[in-house]
């Protein structure tokens, strides 16, 4: 029996900062086992910096999280630097799983509620056969837009799991709209003036 695997998430880049005291190959190693941890919230995590300084006695670790475009940021000292480790790991795994939340709540609640909305709608259009004399609007469903590049867009349609993704192309200064036609793959319908 084969157990299905998640697929890898790719860490590009580490970087290790300590302006005082260089960190040992087994420091750094113990560090990027810990934090391949946020690596199951993300599509791809860009960068992490990794900042290291022993202030009176106390390690100070501080980690900054570049993901699918969005940075998160938290520092933690303790008296031993694998404590500091596993402390700011733990802070900023609250911190991505909160964020992942939301993103997919938010896009669970609004563009999963349209998708549905249009495919009940096309149902009962075919299963009546009188047409209906005047079309009616069931429900408003209000989609807040951040603008982003179509690249930002095509990651958090990825992320959220979206079949449908509406967004406000920053570049284009057009509102738009991702639908997706399989794993993957896109049409782009772009709102005109």
């Amino acid at each position: 029996m084969s157990k299905s695997r998640r697929k890898q998430v790719e860490i590009v880049d580490v970087t290790f900062r300590s302006p005082h005291q260089e960190l040992s190959e087994s420091e750094k190693a113990y560090v990027r086992r810990k934090l391949q941890k946020l690596a199951r919230f993300f599509h791809k995590i860009w960068t992490l910096e990794v900042t290291y300084e022993l202030v009176r006695g106390q390690h100070r670790v501080s980690v900054l999280v570049d993901a699918d475009g969005q940075k998160f940021h938290h520092d933690e000292t303790a008296h031993e630097f694998r404590a500091a480790v596993d402390a700011v790991v733990q802070k900023l795994e609250h911190q991505l799983a909160r964020y992942k939340e939301r993103l997919q709540k938010r896009g669970r609640t609004s563009r999963e509620e349209v998708i549905e909305t249009a495919l009940a709608a096309g149902e009962t259009a075919e299963e009546s056969e009188s047409p209906v004399p005047n079309p009616t609007i069931r429900r408003t469903i209000r989609v807040p837009l951040k603008p982003m590049s179509l690249e930002e867009a095509l990651l958090q349609a990825e992320l959220e799991g979206a079949s449908v993704y509406m967004f406000h192309d920053a570049d284009t200064d057009r509102y738009c709209v991702l639908v997706q036609v399989e794993k993957g793959v896109y049409d782009l319908i772009e709102g005109m003036d």
